[in-house]
């Protein structure tokens, strides 16, 4: 069995320094007054108004995003404008990539990178037609490769380092146009989800498409929260990040708030998203006794059954209601981070396995 369960790309979104229990971080993100990037032309002075492929006036639109520094440290909101015609889009993770093929994109998919595990069914025949760039997170040269005249994704990639794909300033000296998705903005929540849907309808111009998609999460979530099973409960919830030396890592989820906001539509209380530093102690964990616990699967990752029944082994463990209950329950990485939607929908299928269907 491996020691470390998910470690390797869950370090993007987790600091390194480990503490012993609630510490205080302060925000990677950084926020500051919206700026326009691209300047377009308009018929307001004098030049015609930019026509997509199919020749209607639909562009150009501006939709708010963000430009990331070449480290990661620093988000800045901008408003960018985008005259259309884009053919080969380079997703960086497969969540983007799955929530394009939904807003009917899938043929101007170049490219697709972080592939942690099998397509939604739903997604599944197109996304397998997808080329795929990099298993793991690409770098610049794995992107140039499918020559993309855009790129979408998750912002901690638009950075330089080895996952990184470059900066928005970098793709944009390229001629490469891009857009980094509001569900991994600091204290990104389901409208964080919408405007990207939004954003993408109107820079693709399939907003009759988008319209239909956000009526369906609409109604899924209000279906979520409007559960009788669940209400006026709350259970206490933990998440496991990663095994270290035989013994489960609780790190901090105080910056996941669209997952732990998604996790509350069920009745599920994550104490994870109330520890600032990187990690919550084992004797945190013991105090507020979770009842249940919740670990994430991937493709290539370490055997779940084995780890579910190595936790319920640990002694250090025993006292713990999720352990003594057998409420130790596997999610799919991709599904809880890719920002495709399948968190909405993984959370009807969690809220039937603790509450019953």
């Amino acid at each position: 069995m491996k020691s470390k369960m998910i470690k390797s790309f869950v370090g993007i979104l987790l600091t390194t320094a480990i503490l012993t229990g609630c510490g205080s971080a302060s925000s990677t993100t950084e926020t500051t007054d919206i700026k326009e990037t691209v300047a377009v032309s308009s018929e307001a002075d004098g030049a015609p108004v930019s026509q997509d492929t199919e020749g209607n006036l639909h562009y150009p639109v501006s939709v708010e995003t963000y430009s990331v520094s070449s480290d990661g440290a620093t988000w800045t909101p901008v408003v960018t404008s985008y005259e259309g015609g884009y053919e080969r889009i380079m997703a960086n993770n497969q969540g983007t990539a799955t929530l394009m093929i939904r807003l009917g994109l899938a043929d101007r998919i170049a490219g697709v990178a972080a592939v942690f595990g099998p397509a939604p069914a739903d997604v599944s025949e197109e996304f397998a037609k997808i080329p795929v760039v990099a298993e793991g997170y690409a770098s610049k040269e794995a992107l140039l490769g499918v020559n993309p005249d855009f790129v979408a994704g998750r912002g901690d990639l638009f950075v330089d380092g080895d996952y990184g794909i470059g900066t928005v300033d970098d793709l944009n000296d390229m001629g490469i146009a891009s857009y980094i998705t509001h569900v991994g903005e600091n204290n990104a929540d389901f409208e964080s989800f919408l405007a990207d849907i939004d954003n993408l309808g109107k820079i693709f111009d399939v907003e009759d498409k988008a319209g239909e998609l956000k009526d369906f999460y609409i109604e899924l979530t209000n279906s979520l929260k409007s559960d009788e099973r669940y209400a006026g409960k709350t259970m206490k919830m933990a998440e496991i990040s990663w095994i270290e030396d035989g013994m489960p890592v609780f790190g901090s989820a105080a910056s996941e708030t669209i997952q732990n906001e998604a996790f509350s539509m069920i009745g599920l209380d994550n104490i994870n998203g109330y520890c600032e530093g990187d990690q919550v102690s084992i004797e945190t964990v013991i105090a507020e006794n979770p009842e249940i616990i919740v670990l994430f699967d991937y493709e290539g990752g370490p055997d779940m059954d084995e780890m579910i029944a190595s936790l319920y082994e640990n002694e250090a463990l025993s006292d713990i209601n999720a352990i003594k209950n057998k409420k130790v329950i596997a999610l799919d990485f991709n599904a809880i981070y890719g920002g495709s939607g399948d968190l909405y929908s993984s959370m009807k299928e969690l809220a039937d396995m603790v509450y019953g269907e």
